[in-house]
């Protein structure tokens, strides 16, 4: 600038120099007088005169402002050697100006110069941690600043942890002769955190922490002493300042809660702090009224001149733990707001589901309760009419033996047909209640397959129909099984091959086996084949639902409830084995069925069915049958005609119990009881009976013989008492085994 006023200068001395010059030469050109001239030169003298004056004016100008800019640069080299952030604060205005700053605090401080009090609230906010704000709170009071300047006061300090986890030293003092207005502060930061971590003596602690700490001790590890140099627990626990540092924490043992002590001792021990050259804890202390408050502790390691140390730092958290308690309390009831209205929405969704879903089950039950009454009713009423007509048939020809006994068969047949009906439905009842059971013994696997034979033979015979079977590869003939349920299945399957095979058309079935998952078992392959009028491949996806059957032109004239398919298949999987249907309509069907058994060696010791099934003699034995019905009475009798036993009868169960309790001991050898009777029921006269003080009545085999046939009916029996259960419709061979069960004993039989 100076070098420019003096150029200035110089080039205004020389436009009137050559000015005068040029008028001088206008002037002997024209021929002016010397009087002319002479003015025109004192004019350019009091030019210069004039301009060297002003000259001197501005370079004094710049003499003094480069005076205060070197004093402002002296400055600012004085604090870019300690500070990194620089700051002069105009008081009067409360602005301020930024002079050096080696952090922008994440760019919030974007210009310059700004307003001071904007700068301040958010340095509290973003530059310190939450125990140091209220330091900051003093200087927006610029007021109160000036008041402690001007009495007297040098410097306004104090240390405080950013959030970078850095202790920084703020420092404001006036600012004295700085540019015109004299009010001036300069706003200074420092980097502490050396100092901090070297000087740890015991002002500097009371000055930095006495308001956050209620206990500030250092520890000499190595001599075990300790020492405070400020505390305000007197009002919780008394110890002396300074003393033998084990002592100081079984005293404080004595007062923390006992769920933290364990943490306690483990959280600060020596290890750890050894360890990691630091320890933190929380804890409760009870205070001398009895109540807990919360403290965190900091053991950390400080080096100084006499060796290291550790410092102990004990803070008072109970406004802490409340914001904190009171935060989990909000976060909680929030969430269980939440949790209420999801759950409030899930069950009202559950319940519309729910409720359609038992809709459309109560819609489901009630069209398979319309199919299944309507499909029963046709296929009992079909025998039922055959029974009834033929029985009329044979009333009206009772003179023609042949004709009669032509009815009799029939009446047979078709009876038979609905007691298979009857067990059906009785055995899908079971199934589906989980009460049948699989019992297995020692059977021949060639002799059931002979018994099957001979029966779909006579049936295939009948029909014109050609019926094949192969047993050839059968290696183990004596296996253990439930002939009864393995014949139920295959029946079933070779039934229904018979049912749905034109006339003249092919069955077969072919007998394999295969080794099984042990050196002990075997698997029987049973392959059914026939060319009858198959099924499509959607009804194949539900033949083993209940009551389920495909409407065709042949299956519509044929018998049936649709259950025997779901009884196979249940009892299949009851057994562990596998069943797989191929079929395609008016082609045919084949049927797999893969089922494992025990091998059992050696030959059969005799058949158990056949001795069962045969009719013994009982000379001797007398028996009671207890039924209400005069019909159902004379089909028993008929059936014992044979046996030699003594039968004696009661209608009731009232006339049974008192025939029991009048006749003398060992009268009866046996008691078939009906169920359903006036006056007494028969599981109640069982009862009665087993409470009559007689050996004989305690003892005595007592036969349910009713039409009652669930599951939950043969149960009752046996809760009442009774030894056996034989559902009606009654077959001799049932009535058979029971006596060869019950009467045998060492009794002869022919």
């Amino acid at each position: 600038m100076k070098k420019m006023l003096q150029r200035f200068g110089k080039a205004a001395s020389t436009n009137a120099i050559f000015t005068l010059v040029c008028i001088l030469l206008v002037a002997e050109l024209l021929s002016i007088n010397w009087y002319f001239q002479a003015a025109c030169v004192v004019l350019v003298i009091l030019c210069v005169v004039i301009l060297a004056f002003q000259n001197s004016k501005v370079y004094s100008l710049w003499n003094i402002n480069e005076m205060k800019q070197h004093q402002r640069d002296e400055m600012l080299m004085y604090f870019s050697r300690e500070y990194f952030e620089v700051y002069v604060v105009d008081l009067n205005t409360g602005s301020y100006e930024i002079i050096r700053s080696s952090e922008r605090y994440n760019d919030y401080i974007k210009n310059l110069t700004g307003d001071f009090a904007q700068l301040m609230e958010m340095a509290i906010i973003s530059w310190t941690k939450p125990p140091y704000r209220e330091k900051f709170q003093q200087l927006l009071d610029i007021e109160e600043i000036k008041r402690r300047f001007a009495s007297g006061e040098k410097k306004l300090e104090f240390i405080y942890r950013s959030y970078d986890e850095k202790w920084k030293r703020l420092e404001c003092f006036p600012a004295p002769n700085y540019g015109k207005n004299k009010e001036k502060m300069i706003f200074a930061l420092r980097d502490y955190t050396e100092e901090m971590q070297i000087r740890t003596n015991e002002v500097l602690a009371a000055e930095a922490m006495n308001d956050i700490y209620v206990l500030v001790a250092f520890r000499d590890i190595e001599a075990d002493r300790y020492e405070c140099s400020y505390h305000w627990l007197e009002n919780v626990l008394d110890f002396p300042d300074k003393g033998i540092y084990s002592d100081w924490v079984k005293l404080m043992l004595g007062s923390i809660h006992e769920k933290d002590r364990e943490k306690f001792l483990t959280e600060l021990s020596d290890e750890r702090f050894h360890r990691e050259g630091r320890a933190e804890c929380e804890y409760r202390i009870r205070d001398k009224e009895g109540e807990y408050h919360y403290y965190r502790q900091y053991n950390a390691k400080v080096n100084v001149v006499s060796g290291t140390k550790m410092v102990i730092l004990i803070r008072n958290i109970d406004e802490f733990k409340k914001h904190e308690i009171w935060k989990a309390e909000q976060l909680q009831k929030e969430l269980e707001a939440k949790a209420k209205e999801l759950e409030m929405t899930r069950l009202l969704a559950q319940k519309s589901k729910d409720l359609e879903k038992a809709l459309q089950q109560a819609e489901n039950a009630n069209n398979a309760k319309s199919k299944f009454l309507s499909t029963m009713s046709h296929d009992l009423r079909t025998p039922m009419n055959v029974i009834l007509g033929m029985a009329y048939m044979a009333k009206k020809h009772i003179d023609d033996a042949a004709e009669v006994d032509r009815c009799l068969n029939t009446i047979l047949l078709s009876s038979q047909n609905m007691l298979a009906l009857i067990n059906d439905v009785l055995d899908m009842n079971k199934i589906e209640s989980g009460v049948i059971e699989v019992r297995e013994k020692r059977e021949d696997l060639v002799k059931l397959i002979k018994d099957i034979e001979l029966l779909i033979r006579s049936r295939c015979e009948e029909n014109q129909q050609i019926f094949v079977v192969d047993s050839s590869r059968i290696v183990h003939r004596y296996l253990c099984m439930d002939k009864l349920r393995v014949r139920q299945i295959i029946i079933n399957l070779l039934s229904n091959a018979v049912k749905y095979t034109p006339a003249f058309g092919r069955i077969s079935m072919e007998v394999t086996e295969q080794a099984g998952d042990t050196e002990t078992q075997c698997k029987v392959i049973f392959i059914i084949r026939d060319n009858g009028i198959g099924m499509s491949g959607n009804f194949v996806k539900r033949v083993f639902e209940p009551f389920e059957r495909e409407n065709t032109d042949l299956s519509d004239r044929i018998e049936g409830t649709g259950l025997g398919m779901a009884i196979t298949k249940n009892l299949v999987d009851i057994m562990k084995g596998q069943i797989q249907i191929d079929s395609m309509v008016n082609v045919g069907t084949k049927i797999t069925v893969t089922l494992p058994f025990a091998v059992c060696d050696g030959a059969e010791d005799g058949t158990v069915s056949e001795l069962a099934a045969a009719q013994g003699k009982y000379p001797g034995k007398r028996i009671l049958i207890v039924e209400d019905k005069r019909i159902n009475m004379e089909i028993v009798k008929g059936f014992l005609e044979d046996t030699e036993l003594t039968i004696d009868e009661a209608r009731d169960g009232k006339e049974a119990v008192d025939k029991m309790r009048a006749a003398e001991e060992g009268t009866y050898d046996m008691v078939f009881m009906d169920i359903s009777m006036p006056v007494m029921r028969g599981d109640e006269a069982a009862v009665e009976i087993r409470k009559i003080d007689r050996e004989d009545c305690r003892t005595i085999p007592i036969i349910a013989m009713t039409a009652n046939a669930l599951e939950s009916d043969v149960k009752n029996s046996y809760n009442c008492g009774m030894n056996g259960h034989i559902s009606k419709p009654i077959e001799p061979e049932e009535v058979y085994k029971c006596l060869n069960k019950w009467l045998a004993g060492d009794q002869a039989r022919t």
